[in-house]
């Protein structure tokens, strides 16, 4: 009884916090900071007033729609569990904007927690200095640490910093996050801008371990970065493995022209990765940019989901693959994604990784980058790399690497390399589909069997005339024509092309992976179904390569599927095809979530007023039905 007079008592305290919750209008063009803010008829003016606020859990705080907004949003105050303080647009369909000015974040969220960030878009690229040349300061931080309110050699969209206590319950969606540079007299701190960044501090010393945890980024699209795109860090824990953050997910993102990686998660564990696209990281079109980065990586990370996703256009003179999995992880699985035109590779996997691989993905004309000193198993561009680098101290071999049942296609004009460094510990690569072109230059490989452990095997090698292979890769190799459905030779940016024809020697010639009902068992549970979503048995044989399902008879077989949407990718226009009708065709568009957008007649699909993001399509032309998803860039 006491029990349940307590829980109503904590009941009526929650009621009464959420009564007393208030909300606060921000309008830069109709409010005045001698006002309340209390209402949309008294909102204040600007973010040095908001500024002077303390907030409680189930407050909102709201901008403006189609207003812009000038420095640093210090949020202070935290919300709970089932009372977020939530900041948002108001009045009107346009984002708010937050210009940084030069403050070093556009938000900061400085041991704060439980709070929702919506429906804003954030820029942050002016000068530290304001027009007298003095540095622009935050007040409220002293001494050393007021180097926080200054942008001068790094800055943010927004930063989520834990000093004095782990942090939890943050949810960010629908924010625009671009244009994020520093204004550094040293040009080594020019690149040093970042979309978000996700910063815990520890001191072992005064026992302190700090953590943030449950952080949902979904539905954002962040572009033109100095460095990263999305920053998880940890610092002060060197050493200590275990305390991570956790609990993060990235879903429906978009990463555009980042000047270094996209995604990059720090000494965390439980992360999920999802219908996100990766384009141009390691960008160069600004000055101001790293120039250098794979679309993400993981670093010292733990139970790491990286599915459904596309990684494409890559740049750098190192690294720069789609997504590769750095040092120190356990449990990462890269499976389900589509990888085209990265300039360093496919599939990374440096060293001290334990059960770490990819599975199921179609890698599409990577890895053509050119060594610059013309060298051999160094920086050039390469399909497989496994190396056991961990850091500047003694090399750390691998434990359970695996690359299987991926198909990679590359064209006559690319001869990207496969390299195993010795003493990389047991790797397991199997049912690759890997497709060259027949002309061009020899593509090499060399897998070092010094100290490692090899489980080679049913791999498709074709054209193997242009393809040096190791011995290792030869083991229970067939080097037989796999009949893709494509049938271009500079290859075609559409997975769906990477399917196989009927008559295909892949069909059921693949390695059998099953034994464990553990779904993190990379090794022994095959995950259940292939990149298409069709089945994958754990009795019978499976295809080799990325496509398990019913075989097709080349190009036009492709077309009998119904219909199918050309390209999958787009930054505009999509045509839709089909032999058996020329329409009309009725499309119902719908996001990933499957909400109702829009309605088209015709084979021509218009994306050119639709954000950024993964789409499902689904069309009817006469009595039938097709079901399609397509990314607009």
């Amino acid at each position: 009884m006491r029990f349940l007079k307590y829980i109503y008592i904590v009941f009526l305290l929650s009621r009464c916090l959420n009564l007393n919750a208030s909300t606060y209008f921000v309008s830069n063009s109709l409010g005045n900071d001698t006002n309340s803010g209390l209402s949309s008829q008294t909102p204040i003016k600007s973010i040095s007033r908001l500024n002077t606020f303390n907030f409680f859990p189930g407050d909102s705080i709201l901008f403006k729609s189609g207003d812009t907004f000038l420095g640093m949003f210090w949020l202070k105050g935290s919300g709970d569990s089932s009372h977020p303080i939530v900041v948002d647009t108001y009045g009107g369909l346009d984002k708010a904007s937050i210009n940084g000015d030069g403050y070093q974040s556009c938000i900061l969220l400085f041991n704060n927690e439980f709070i929702s960030i919506n429906n804003l878009d954030i820029f942050n690229e002016n000068s530290h200095l304001d027009s007298l040349g003095n540095i622009k300061l935050l007040a409220g931080f002293s001494g050393a640490s007021n180097t926080w309110g200054s942008g001068k050699n790094v800055r943010f969209g927004i930063k989520i910093v834990a000093t004095s206590k782990s942090l939890t319950g943050f949810s960010f969606n629908n924010l625009k996050i671009h244009d994020i540079y520093p204004s550094p007299v040293l040009s080594q701190n020019i690149h040093k801008g970042y979309g978000i960044k996700i910063e815990s501090q520890s001191d072992t010393l005064s026992f302190l371990y700090n953590r943030i945890s449950d952080l949902k980024i979904y539905n954002c699209d962040i572009s033109k970065t100095g460095h990263y795109g999305i920053w998880v860090k940890s610092l002060g824990l060197n050493g200590i493995d275990s305390v991570k953050n956790s609990n993060i997910n990235i879903l429906e993102c978009n990463f555009e022209d980042t000047g270094g990686s996209g995604f990059v998660p720090n000494k965390s564990k439980n992360i999920l990765v999802q219908n996100s696209s990766f384009n141009h990281s390691g960008s160069s079109i600004d000055p101001r940019m790293w120039k250098r980065g794979s679309g993400l990586w993981t670093f010292d990370c733990k139970d790491v989901i990286v599915q459904h996703n596309y990684f494409m256009n890559a740049h750098g003179p190192q690294d720069s693959y789609g997504a590769h999995i750095d040092y120190g992880n356990e449990n990462v699985v890269f499976q389900y994604n589509y990888s085209y035109n990265n300039e360093g590779g496919f599939a990374e996997i440096l060293g001290d990784n334990i059960n770490c691989g990819y599975r199921y993905n179609i890698s599409v004309n990577d890895g053509y980058r050119l060594d610059p000193n013309n060298s051999s198993w160094d920086k050039k561009g390469k399909i497989f790399w496994i190396s056991n680098f961990c850091g500047s101290g003694p090399r750390c071999p691998n434990v359970g690497s695996f690359i299987y049942n991926n198909t990679i296609f590359v064209n006559d004009s690319l001869n990207p390399e496969i390299y195993f460094w010795p003493n990389i510990g047991d790797v397991h690569l199997y049912n690759n589909l890997i497709y060259v072109g027949s002309y061009g230059n020899k593509i090499p490989t060399l897998l070092q069997n010094t100290s490692n452990i090899l489980n080679i095997s049913h791999n498709i090698f074709y054209d193997s005339s242009r393809l040096d292979l190791d011995s290792d890769l030869m083991n229970n190799a067939i080097f037989e024509n796999p009949q893709l459905v494509n049938s271009f030779n500079q290859g075609v940016n559409n997975p769906l092309f990477y399917k196989i024809q009927n008559s295909s020697i892949a069909i059921g010639n693949g390695k059998l992976i099953s034994g464990s009902n553990d779904s993190t068992n990379y090794l022994n549970n095959n995950g259940g179904k292939d990149y298409f979503g069709n089945l994958v048995s754990n009795s019978l044989l499976p295809n080799i390569g990325a496509y398990n399902g019913e075989s097709l008879s080349g190009y036009n077989t492709l077309k009998e599927q119904l219909i199918y949407a050309y390209p999958t990718a787009t930054i505009d226009y999509l045509q839709l095809k089909s032999k058996s009708s020329k329409g009309p065709f009725e499309t119902y568009i719908y996001d990933v979530n499957g909400k109702y957008i829009s309605y088209q007649i015709g084979d021509k699909i218009s994306l050119i007023n639709f954000k950024k993001g993964i789409y499902l399509l689904k069309v009817k032309f006469g009595d039938k039905v097709e079901k399609l998803r397509v990314i607009k860039l």
